[in-house]
């Protein structure tokens, strides 16, 4: 791959794992993970919110390490991992019943 075909394939986001690609997606996945882990009690963590945690990831991490040739990837080890999408489901189901509790 040149460096014309690398920059291509890291605009169209192809380092990320398919179901990161769609930028409301990626929103989703580092809310879900801001609200499920305890970053408050983290002594370097507490000081990123969801939106900068995400950027630096996304934008600048992964796309850093993307361009040395290390993506992303699901693991494959057979073991029964907490699914992914059940849990950004669930972490905007809660936020939509708290906005619509609020908003009543």
């Amino acid at each position: 791959m040149n460096d014309d075909q690398i920059t291509t394939w890291l605009k169209a986001g192809r380092y990320l794992p398919r179901f990161m690609r769609d930028f409301h997606a990626q929103k989703d996945l580092f809310k879900a993970m801001h609200e499920i882990t305890d970053v408050s009690s983290h002594d370097m963590a507490r000081k990123v919110d969801w939106p900068t945690g995400h950027c630096y990831v996304i934008d600048i991490f992964l796309w850093f390490m993307a361009r040395r040739g290390y993506t992303l990837q699901r693991s494959p080890a057979k073991l029964e991992f907490v699914d992914l999408q059940q849990t950004i489901r669930e972490c905007g189901e809660r936020r939509a019943a708290m906005f619509e509790e609020a908003l009543r």
